[in-house]
């Protein structure tokens, strides 16, 4: 983990405790610390940054079940990304004016592997494809869970058991989220602003980020969901 990160890790952390604390009192025995219960949606939205901007890693995907009407565009991915940062994984779209599914991606080191049909192993800007650089998604300034801390107009919902486990409670938080920090994650994406429901568990990491928006120009209303399955995950990623 980066200096830079650390320190935007440790100041959440701390940001995260004294806004939790300041709600607390004698009076309160049952206040949040760990948990989300208790908490404001904005609270419970900054302790989800914080579990991302802390974990070794996680297991993620990506995915889409609208269209682009032209031009390359990430349908989905698939894969881990570790706090190196780097990305192993899959993805599937229309890369390069051809639609391919399941393509090997890797990033590390600041460079974008793409195992291409016919072509092979070899570096893009994913931004000229139009899609984000995976290893970045855990960045605590442009990734993910800046998403997550510059939304407003967050509302919670109804508690509820979580669609892929039935062990787990999930609450939906809906939101507005500024174009630039969706733009940050998804390059090509020009909307204004985005609307999201991000679903947290009880421990306070985010499980979804569903966001609606003007992800392509002139190509309308495109929801992308991302869903993180797995935290504190460790793997070694090399380049191909």
């Amino acid at each position: 983990m980066t200096l830079t990160r650390r320190a935007a890790v440790g100041a959440g952390a701390a940001l995260l405790t004294l806004s939790l604390s300041a709600c607390s009192s004698d009076d309160s025995p049952d206040a949040p610390d760990a948990d989300t219960a208790g908490a404001t949606p904005e609270e419970v939205l900054a302790q989800a940054k914080v579990e991302l901007d802390e974990t070794s890693g996680v297991r993620l995907s990506l995915s889409t079940e609208d269209e682009r009407p032209d031009g390359d565009f990430l349908r989905s991915a698939d894969g881990v990304i570790t706090d190196a940062p780097a990305f192993q994984g899959t993805a599937g779209g229309r890369f390069l004016g051809f639609d391919a599914e399941d393509i090997e991606v890797r990033s590390v080191d600041g460079d974008f592997y793409v195992n291409a049909p016919i072509i092979g192993w070899d570096t893009y800007d994913p931004a000229e494809l139009c899609a984000p650089d995976p290893a970045l998604l855990l960045d605590p300034d442009t990734g993910v869970s800046n998403v997550l801390v510059a939304a407003t107009e967050i509302e919670a919902g109804e508690k509820r058991r979580a669609a892929d486990d039935n062990a787990v409670i999930v609450t939906p938080y809906t939101a507005a989220v500024p174009g630039d920090a969706v733009a940050a994650i998804l390059p090509c994406a020009p909307g204004d602003t985005f609307q999201a429901t991000f679903t947290v568990n009880e421990e306070g990491q985010l499980r979804a980020a569903e966001l609606t928006g003007e992800f392509f120009s002139g190509g309308g209303e495109i929801t992308y969901t991302i869903a993180v399955t797995e935290y504190g995950v460790t793997q070694e990623i090399t380049a191909p």
